[in-house]
């Protein structure tokens, strides 16, 4: 019987180390939006929680460790196929734990807060974001999951590509002399627009694409009478895709009573955002916000 000469136990040792390395990240320890230590040893099953953040482990190169999303991930198309464990602001933690999560990802908007507690009581390392209103939040969103998933080098590489690409988009809305006055409308409350206000992603957006949020005396969400929306005078209006199609399209919208009494509804300037690309800030950010400023503006 033949035994393996110390060079070929020492080979053999080393394919093993090579082989394992996919599943089992170097354990760099980060800090996360709650200020606590997080480390990740293993990175063979993750669940990721949030469009933003799924979007960046996919463009890491560890699409293929994920093993569950939230169902509010709905990009690269490659996640529909995966399982889904429910809203990301009303999670539960057994159906996460049920799918033996190695580490988990989080958005700033994912909870309860219970939830997040009780995961991590239960020993699975849990990387919460935090909320993103601005391009650099993004930046450090990448560099964060990065680093504590063992992919600096790409993540070094994908931030150097947002910020480039960022600094074309930035170009391109300082190139608009004009400033659209803008209403963002979220949903509908019992026939009234829900109206964004300051402290929003869709706040965000507008002023990133260089208009004027007509609400931006006001904090979140609000229902808007057709006398307030009259006195705001919107010069257009910008909808989720979902509820645009709810009230009959741009035609429907702009003849909605709190609406048609605006500019906006008067000279059917409507556009559609769509929640996940638009005011997901995720990596495609660069480009969202160039769509946005260009349909504010009439220009597609």
């Amino acid at each position: 019987m033949s035994h393996p000469t110390p060079s070929r136990r020492a080979l053999l040792a080393g394919l093993a180390v090579s082989l394992a390395a996919p599943l089992a990240a170097r354990a760099a320890t980060v800090t996360d939006a709650d200020n606590q230590s997080v480390t990740v040893r293993d990175t063979s099953r993750i669940i990721t929680l949030g469009g933003d953040v799924t979007e960046i482990v996919y463009a890491l190169g560890l699409g293929g460790n994920v093993v569950a999303v939230d169902t509010t991930s709905l990009y690269p198309p490659d996640v529909e196929a995966l399982p889904k464990v429910g809203y990301l602001r009303q999670l539960g933690s057994e159906a996460l734990l049920s799918l033996r999560p190695t580490a988990i990802l989080a958005s700033g908007d994912a909870g309860p807060p219970a939830v997040l507690r009780q995961l991590r009581d239960a020993g699975v390392p849990l990387l919460h974001m935090a909320t993103s209103r601005q391009p650099t939040d993004v930046a450090e969103k990448i560099t964060l999951i990065a680093r504590a998933l063992d992919h600096e080098t790409a993540g070094n590489t994908m931030r150097v590509s947002f910020e480039a690409e960022l600094a074309k988009t930035q170009a391109e809305v300082a190139g608009f002399n004009d400033h659209p006055r803008c209403l963002f409308v979220l949903s509908m409350n019992g026939g009234a627009p829900m109206a964004a206000g300051t402290q929003t992603a869709a706040d965000a957006m507008i002023r990133l694409a260089g208009g004027v949020n007509v609400f931006a005396d006001s904090r979140g969400y609000k229902a808007i009478s057709p006398e307030v929306a009259a006195a705001a005078a919107p010069e257009v209006l910008l909808m989720m895709s979902h509820t645009l199609e709810g009230v009959g399209g741009p035609a429907g919208a702009a003849a909605l009573p709190a609406i048609a009494v605006t500019p906006a509804g008067q000279r059917k300037r409507v556009a559609a955002v769509d929640g996940n690309f638009h005011l997901g800030f995720g990596p495609r950010l660069p480009a969202a916000i160039s769509q946005i400023a260009r349909r504010m503006r009439g220009l597609e």
